[in-house]
């Protein structure tokens, strides 16, 4: 992205993550319509690897505005900080599948929710349960992005001063962990014989490259010319490529009568634990054009008529946390409603009214968070500074 000052912050990026968490709340609502239409539908990744990229671009641009601020070390400690926020605020949310999962089995809301909340393993083993959501072994629906995002802003600072320092050292690094990801996800606490949703061995291939893509864009965008036009050229060829593959990757009849059984082995399933080659190509693809359209100023005109979704972006942990609630709560909402799968009309109302919940609260929690930082400034008298 475009150079910009160390203090300021980029409504792009935040409207960019609000959009991303409104899909990532409609996405886990089973039935719902405007699940439909995300962007997991025209691509081969969906919105967590926007969030986990944006991590890493808002995690290089946090520290920058800490250091230019008040020095390096406490912008280290800032960070060390926020990734205890963040394992708290997945232990929140993990109790919050389990109690909501809870409520719709004693419902006997017939929605997958319940399932998906670990809320049956709950009712059999409740201490059990809740200490393995603690240490990290058990992951309850939605929230089993959250603990490897701790993981990687609690190690945030050692891989600022190796990516400032040696950025192809840490790219090619990161790449290699990347590669051998799947033999080291055994090594993680799990109660479950498949692992971590997320396995963070190959994640943090997508965190590190929005981790550098801020602390040293001279490293990550070309200079010449020429070079960008190639990058667009085959950002737009990558970017049509994956609306085709999505298309065909979700509707399995369309190829299997004439193509040989090996060929789509080849390309799917695209792996989402241990974030797949086409998911990682597919992202970059787009993510080159989508910072066309930030140079552009395109992205920033629309942040402006957006401002509930930048709200969203901008307060994202909690509006996470929250949109997980409403995740299940409407699915739990619309199941009862129907008495099993909805309609379509049920679920679009749904939809709707779980958009407009995040809305609010972002909304909300926005002016909240701006009143308190304005009562915590220093008054300012006339003719005196705040020292006088």
């Amino acid at each position: 992205m475009n150079a910009v000052n160390n203090n300021q912050r980029r409504t792009e990026v935040d409207l960019i993550r609000g959009i991303a968490l409104l899909f990532i709340v409609v996405d886990h609502v089973n039935g719902s319509v405007l699940a439909d239409y995300t962007i997991r539908n025209f691509t081969l990744f969906d919105a967590a690897e926007v969030f986990v990229f944006l991590a890493g671009y808002s995690a290089g641009a946090a520290y920058l505005a800490m250091e230019a601020r008040v020095g390096a070390s406490a912008a280290r400690r800032r960070l060390r900080r926020r990734g205890w926020e963040i394992y708290k605020a997945f232990v929140l949310t993990g109790l919050l599948m389990l109690l909501f999962g809870f409520l719709l089995a004693m419902c006997r809301i017939p929605a997958p929710a319940v399932r998906a909340t670990e809320a049956p393993v709950f009712m059999a083993q409740p201490l059990e349960t809740l200490l393995e959501v603690v240490s990290l072994a058990r992951q309850p629906f939605v929230s089993d992005v959250l603990p490897m995002y701790a993981v990687f802003i609690g190690l945030a600072p050692l891989a600022i001063r190796w990516s400032r320092a040696q950025p192809l050292a840490f790219v090619c690094g990161s790449v290699a962990l990347w590669l051998m990801a799947p033999a080291l996800l055994p090594l993680l606490p799990s109660s479950e014989a498949r692992g971590w949703s997320f396995n963070p061995f190959a994640w943090q291939l997508m965190f590190g490259l929005g981790l550098i893509a801020r602390l040293r864009p001279d490293f990550v965008l070309p200079q010449q010319p020429i070079v960008r036009w190639a990058f667009t050229i085959s950002a737009v060829a990558v970017a049509l490529a994956g609306v085709a593959l999505a298309y065909l990757w979700m509707r399995p009849h369309v190829y299997e009568a004439w193509l040989p059984a090996w060929v789509p082995s080849m390309v799917f399933p695209l792996p989402k634990q241990s974030l797949a080659f086409l998911r990682v190509v597919s992202f970059l693809g787009l993510a080159w054009l989508v910072y066309l359209a930030i140079r552009a100023g395109w992205v920033e005109k629309l942040a402006g008529l957006m401002g509930p979704v930048v709200q969203i972006g901008r307060h994202s942990l909690f509006c996470f946390v929250f949109g997980a609630v409403v995740s299940v709560t409407i699915e739990g909402f619309t199941y009862g409603i129907a008495g099993g799968r909805p309609t379509r009309p049920v679920a679009l109302g749904g939809d709707l009214v779980a958009v407009a919940m995040l809305l609010v609260i972002g909304g909300w929690w926005g002016r909240r968070k701006e009143a308190r930082k304005n009562a915590d400034r220093p008054v300012m008298t006339k003719g005196k500074s705040p020292a006088a």
